[in-house]
C-alpha cells in the first residue's frame, strides 16, 4: 500500500477500495516523503478517533464514567487495537467509521426516535467503513437488522432506508471500473474486481481443525500477544519474564473480581438483553466466525475489543475493580511481548533478503516470506520484482509444489537459484504452522551451499545456493 502511494500505482484495491486512494490524497497536499510513517501517523489518529467515538457511545449505554475509562483502556491496550494503530495497515480506519454508524444506532435506541436521519446517517457511515475494507460488511449487515427490530417490532421499511444509504457503495466501486480501470461496466468486471481476493484465491480457503486452532489463538491474540517471538526476547535475558508473571498475576486478580461480582442474576439478566447489545453480539461473532473460516485471520478480528466494550458496557460482567486489573495487564504484556519488541528487535532480516535480490537481478529467488519481502522490493524498485518465486507454503495453498519443482529445475541450467526457505529465523507463527510441510519439501534439493548470513536479533538469516535438480517426484512430508 504505501509503494502504491509513493509510484501512484492501484490506488483503488478492491478489498480496500479508499484506504489507498485517501492516504495518496493526503501525501499529495502535504508532500510527506515518508509514506510508511504517513500511514502509521493516520492510523493513530483514527484509532484516537475511534476511541474518541467509542467513549461516547459508552457514555449513552452508562453513566458509570470511570467503568467508561476503563474500558476505554482495555481496548487501547488489547494487541490487535494497538498494534495496528501504530503499523502501516488497512483495519484501524474502517473501525472508527462503523462505530459512528453504530453511536447513530445507539443514539435513536436511547432517544426513541428511529428517524430517517439516524438510519441514513447509521448507514451512511456503515457504507464507508466498507469502503474502507470490505471486512466490515458483517458490522453493516448487524446494523441493518438493528434497525429492522430496533423497537422490538418488525419494520422493512427502516431496513429499506438503511439499506438506501449503502447504495453509494457499489456508485463507488462502478466509478472506479469505468474511470480508473477504464473497463465495460459489466457482470464479470464488477464481480472480478469486487470479489478479487476470492478469484485469486487470497481470501477462504477449505475448513478444517487448523482453522479452529489457528482461530483460538488469534482470538486470544487479539487481546494479549501470543507469538513465537515471544521466545526469543525470554531467551535473551530471563529478566524478560518478570513483567509476563505481573500480568498474569493481574489477570488472576481480575478475574477474581468478576466472580465476586456475579451470581445467578447477573445471567438472568444476560438473557434479557436489550436490542444493542444483541446486535453488537451479531457482529461478533459474524467477524469471529469469519476470521476463523480465513484460517484464523487476526487482520479480521481487530474490532473485536471494540464490539466486546460495547456489549458488557451496561452489564455487571467486568465491575470496575476487573477492568483495572484486567487493563494494567494487556498494557504489560502487550508493551513487553509485542509493541515494544516489533519496534525495537529484528527477528529476521527480510530487508537484508530484499536488497540481496535487488543486487542480483539476473538470478531466481525463492521467498520464504514473499509478502513481506515483494512488498519491500516493489516500495524501493517501483514494480514487483521478476527474479522471485514464493516460497513452497504459498504453492501448497495457491497451486502446487509440482509446478515450484518445475520452475527452480527449468532455471537451474541458465542461472543461479537461491533461497532463505531453510535458512530464515524459526520464530513459530500463524505462517510456520500453516505452511510448515513446504519448508520440509525444500529441504529435498542436497548440496545447499551458504552464500548470505545475516545477524538478527534471534538466529541468524542465512540465503543458500540451490544446487541440484532431484525432487520431481519427492514426496511431500
Amino acid at each position: 500500500m504505501a509503494a502504491d502511494v509513493k509510484f501512484g500505482n492501484e490506488l483503488f484495491s478492491p478489498h480496500h477500495l479508499l484506504y489507498t486512494a485517501t492516504i495518496y490524497v493526503i501525501e499529495q497536499i502535504t508532500h510527506i516523503q515518508n509514506i510508511l510513517g504517513l500511514g502509521m501517523f493516520c492510523n493513530a489518529v483514527f484509532a484516537l478517533l475511534s476511541l474518541i467515538v467509542l467513549f461516547r457511545i459508552l457514555n449513552l449505554l452508562s453513566t458509570n464514567g470511570v467503568k467508561n475509562l476503563l474500558l476505554i483502556a482495555a481496548v487501547a491496550f488489547s494487541f490487535g487495537f494497538w498494534r495496528f494503530a501504530t503499523e502501516n495497515e488497512t483495519y484501524i480506519t474502517p473501525i472508527f467509521f462503523s462505530l459512528l454508524g453504530s453511536f447513530y444506532f445507539i443514539k435513536a435506541f436511547k432517544e426513541g426516535n428511529s428517524s430517517s436521519k439516524y438510519i441514513l446517517l447509521s448507514g451512511l457511515f456503515a457504507t464507508i467503513a466498507c469502503l474502507y475494507h470490505q471486512i466490515h460488511i458483517f458490522w453493516l449487515i448487524g446494523l441493518f437488522f438493528g434497525w429492522i427490530f430496533i423497537d422490538n417490532s418488525l419494520s422493512f421499511k427502516r431496513g429499506l432506508v438503511f439499506a438506501a444509504s449503502f447504495l453509494i457503495a457499489p456508485l463507488c466501486y462502478f466509478l472506479t471500473i469505468i474511470f480508473y480501470l477504464h473497463q465495460n461496466l459489466n457482470w464479470y468486471n464488477i464481480t472480478h474486481f469486487v470479489f478479487h481476493d476470492y478469484y485469486i484465491g487470497a481470501a477462504g480457503n477449505h475448513f478444517g481443525l487448523n482453522n479452529i486452532f489457528l482461530g483460538g489463538i488469534n482470538f486470544i491474540r487479539t487481546f494479549f500477544q501470543v507469538h513465537g517471538q515471544m521466545w526469543v526476547i525470554v531467551s535473551m535475558h530471563s529478566l524478560w519474564l518478570l513483567p509476563g508473571i505481573l500480568a498474569l498475576g493481574l489477570i488472576l486478580f481480575a478475574i477474581v473480581q468478576i466472580f465476586r461480582r456475579v451470581d445467578l442474576t447477573t445471567f438472568k439478566k444476560l438473557s434479557n438483553l436489550h436490542i444493542i447489545a444483541q446486535v453488537h453480539i451479531l457482529i461478533f461473532l459474524l467477524q469471529l466466525a469469519f476470521a476463523i473460516y480465513n484460517i484464523g485471520n487476526a487482520e479480521f478480528m481487530v474490532m473485536l475489543p471494540v464490539l466486546g466494550a460495547v456489549i458488557i458496557a451496561n452489564s455487571k460482567l467486568m465491575p470496575s475493580k476487573s477492568l483495572i486489573y484486567f487493563s494494567l495487564s494487556l498494557l504489560i504484556w502487550n508493551f513487553t511481548y509485542g509493541i515494544f519488541p516489533n519496534n525495537h528487535f529484528h527477528f529476521n532480516a527480510n530487508d537484508k533478503v530484499t536488497q540481496f535480490i535487488i543486487d542480483h537481478p539476473n538470478d531466481k529467488f525463492v521467498v520464504a516470506e514473499p509478502a513481506i519481502v515483494f512488498n519491500q522490493y516493489y516500495y524501493q524498485k517501483g514494480h514487483w520484482p521478476d527474479n522471485c518465486w514464493a516460497g513452497p507454503g504459498y504453492y501448497e495453498l495457491h497451486g502446487t509444489l509440482e509446478e515450484l519443482a518445475y520452475k527452480i529445475d527449468s532455471a537451474l541450467s541458465k542461472c543461479n537459484v537461491y533461497t532463505d526457505c531453510t535458512g530464515i529465523p524459526k520464530v513459530t507463527s500463524r505462517e510456520t504452522m500453516t505452511y510448515q510441510s513446504g519448508m520440509f519439501w525444500i529441504m529435498g534439493y542436497p548440496n545447499q551451499d551458504i552464500v548470505a548470513v545475516f545477524n538478527t536479533d534471534g538466529e541468524a538469516h542465512e540465503i543458500f545456493k540451490i544446487k541440484q535438480n532431484s525432487i520431481h517426484n519427492q514426496k511431500v512430508f
